[in-house]
């Protein structure tokens, strides 16, 4: 049996301004906050066959934050929900796709002197790079962060998180002040 095994190396997306500005505008609601991991929840195992017979595994989870919030940049507009706990958007682990090669067979001498055919696979499996670590955000213990958050039926789930600096206060004091008007500028550019 043979196995070829192969790595689709992803490269970190680029983020760029305009995507933190449209996250801010979209948002439910923005924090600086400290967090920790309470949680994290097994959503379900998926394993099947596409059309052209690759197989599909993966699993489904999403992380649950304990957070301290020190201060609120963009509040929520239903002041009565408590937000002590966040989400991560639902990512998938273990995600690999495989294959059985084309040369299915070997053939051989049986102990009667027959001539039979075994089955070999070669087996190629690869990681998928849409279910890597850069699909989603991931909260770090013990560090302070700007959270941008929308609502929905699991709570308040994250849609971009970044370390406390400058750039990132300025960029949001800027898009705060602004409003739409801060898109709108970019396709004045075009």
């Amino acid at each position: 049996m043979s196995i070829l095994v192969l790595h689709n190396l992803k490269v970190a997306r680029i983020i760029t301004n305009f995507d933190i500005a449209r996250w801010y505008l979209d948002s439910d609601l923005v924090l600086i906050c400290s967090t920790n991991k309470i949680d994290t929840l097994f959503l379900s195992h998926h394993d099947y066959y596409t059309p052209d017979s690759l197989r599909l595994t993966y699993d489904l989870i999403r992380e649950i934050y304990h957070i301290d919030t020190d201060s609120v940049i963009k509040p929520c507009n239903n002041r009565h929900i408590s937000s002590d706990s966040i989400c991560s958007q639902d990512f998938s682990i273990n995600y690999a796709k495989t294959k059985q090669g084309e040369d299915n067979k070997i053939y051989r001498l049986n102990e009667l002197g027959d001539t039979v055919g075994v089955d070999t696979f070669k087996t190629m499996i690869m990681y998928n790079d849409d279910y890597s670590d850069n699909s989603y955000f991931r909260l770090e213990n013990n560090k302070k962060h700007l959270v941008i958050l929308s609502s929905n039926q699991h709570g308040y789930m994250i849609d971009y998180e970044t370390e406390i600096s400058d750039w990132i206060l300025e960029l949001i004091a800027e898009v705060k002040n602004k409003g739409q008007s801060y898109i709108d500028d970019f396709f004045k550019m075009d």
